[in-house]
């Protein structure tokens, strides 16, 4: 099991890792490793000096590569570290196409699937996995006065995981 990108990401890792999956966080930077590890990430690859494809094949191959960052260039430099009939699961929704070369598909029976945020009965089965195996969401709260500047924060990226708005005292 692969996950891509700490945002959304955060949640797949603990997920994957409390699941049983060997687990592998991808993100940017060297300093995200620490984080990706207490989440419960076996291994991490650091996307900014290593090459994802590479170290994935050299981890024998990712069955399944959760794809949560927004950035379809990102996406596409994991399709190589994908094992036999493994699979691209894309959560993020990215401006920009994924470039594919059918060759790289077809070789080793890949694919790529995009899933929405699912059913009442998924959120269901997620919040009671999360209960039985203490998967938390990492927040920053702010009061509802501060919708705006939250707002701003998650538009301009600077969000760290999820920003919730609190209400009364």
């Amino acid at each position: 099991m692969s996950t891509m990108g700490m945002t959304s990401g955060h949640l797949g890792v603990q997920f994957a890792a409390k699941a049983g999956y060997r687990t592998v966080a991808i993100a940017r930077g060297k300093d995200k490793e620490p984080l990706a590890r207490r989440l419960g990430a076996h291994h991490y690859v650091d996307s900014q000096s290593q090459d994802p494809a590479e170290e994935l094949t050299r981890l024998g191959g990712a069955r399944v590569i959760l794809a949560t960052v927004t950035c379809g260039k990102a996406m596409t430099a994991t399709i190589g570290g994908l094992g036999v009939d493994g699979k691209l699961v894309v959560l993020g929704a990215a401006h920009e196409p994924l470039e594919v070369s059918a060759p790289a598909l077809i070789g080793a029976r890949r694919s790529i699937a995009g899933w929405p945020s699912g059913r009442s009965i998924d959120s269901q089965d997620t919040l009671a996995f999360s209960v039985l195996t203490g998967v938390r969401s990492m927040n920053e709260l702010l009061p509802l006065d501060r919708a705006g500047e939250a707002y701003d924060r998650m538009m301009s990226g600077k969000a760290r995981f999820r920003v919730v708005l609190t209400t009364g005292a």
